[in-house]
């Protein structure tokens, strides 16, 4: 539920993740997309993508995801014009997004969302005694676990239950308008990271 008087910005929002193949720097294998507010009818997006390297063992134990499900996949070159289409003039909204944003960064390196807002970073500012900060401990505490995949880390059901935390914190947040939430936990847009921050883990 979306929380009451609060000025939301002109410009849509869509939650992402992204699953890749585990080398470095990593190819995608998976991009999803959720809409945001969260509907019940889950509006989500996702595109499995055949990779030019292919996923390590320790990927596949992450993301479930396995060679030969995308052996009949199209390429990034095929689809990377069709999900940058679901990407431009969005706010870009991502779990420790500095991974999400920096990987679709480096496969689109002309796009530029309207801005990258990062759930991590609003959930340390909202629950800053919480024991961890990562997306499913977060999604236990506040009682959404219920309501999203039993196996997190496939995309669209990462970006699903990514765009129920943003609507839980922003609720719970003293904050009346999207322009504080920027304040928060806007990301400056950089390049791709080479590996992600402890806190997130290895999804690749």
């Amino acid at each position: 539920m979306l929380k009451t008087d609060f000025v939301w910005p002109s410009e849509p929002i869509i939650i992402v993740d992204v699953e890749g193949n585990g080398h470095t720097p990593p190819d995608l294998v998976e991009v999803g997309i959720a809409s945001f507010p969260p509907m019940e009818n889950r509006e989500l997006l996702s595109w499995l993508i055949k990779p030019v390297n292919r996923i390590t063992w320790l990927a596949q134990r992450i993301h479930g995801i396995k060679n030969a499900e995308l052996e009949s996949c199209q390429s990034w070159a095929e689809i990377m014009d069709d999900v940058e289409q679901h990407l431009q003039n969005r706010w870009f909204v991502a779990h420790n997004a500095s991974v999400d944003y920096g990987v679709m960064k480096r496969h689109l390196p002309e796009w530029s969302p309207v801005g990258v807002i990062d759930t991590l970073k609003l959930a340390r500012h909202v629950y800053p005694n919480a024991k961890s900060h990562r997306l499913e401990s977060l999604l236990i505490d506040t009682g959404l676990r219920d309501k999203v995949a039993d196996q997190l880390h496939r995309a669209a059901d990462d970006a699903y239950a990514t765009a129920l935390l943003l609507d839980h914190l922003i609720e719970k947040s003293s904050a009346s308008t999207w322009q504080e939430i920027c304040k928060i936990a806007q990301l400056k847009t950089q390049p791709y990271e080479q590996s992600p921050p402890p806190e997130q883990g290895s999804l690749w």
